[in-house]
């Protein structure tokens, strides 16, 4: 969702002034969303485990999109985009795809259990591109 969401931003950037900051808003949304639903008392422990690893992705998606709109970025093209992780449902082929710069890695749906997440920084980042060109 996340990646077609500022996939369409970017791609209609050029022709509407407001889509940045208006996708950016709601980005910043789901994340208070999420935030939200820790409020509740009722989650279970894995339940909130769950939630806390989304807020944590979710944190570094707003980040990300909040540096494309600072660096006026406007197209789908651009590296400061291409060099995200990004995930694309593909479905002629039915599956899951993971793209990072020019690469393209077919989601093999590997389940490690619902573990507490590390925060992401803008070093991960670069480990991720190294790995996915090495």
């Amino acid at each position: 969702q996340w990646t077609h969401m500022c996939e369409t931003a970017l791609m209609n950037a050029k022709n509407d002034r407001t889509i940045m900051n208006s996708t950016n808003k709601q980005v910043d949304k789901i994340l208070r969303d999420l935030v939200e639903m820790t409020t509740n008392d009722q989650l279970s422990k894995r339940d909130r485990t769950k939630i806390e690893t989304l807020i944590t992705i979710q944190v570094h998606q707003r980040d990300v999109f909040d540096s494309l709109v600072k660096a006026r970025v406007k197209s789908v093209g651009d590296f400061e985009w291409l060099k995200q992780t990004r995930f694309y449902w593909k479905t002629e082929q039915d599956t899951v795809v993971v793209q990072i710069t020019d690469v393209d890695f077919e989601y093999c749906y590997e389940f490690l259990g619902c573990q507490e997440r590390l925060v992401i920084t803008p070093l991960t980042d670069r480990c991720y591109i190294t790995l996915a060109q090495a």
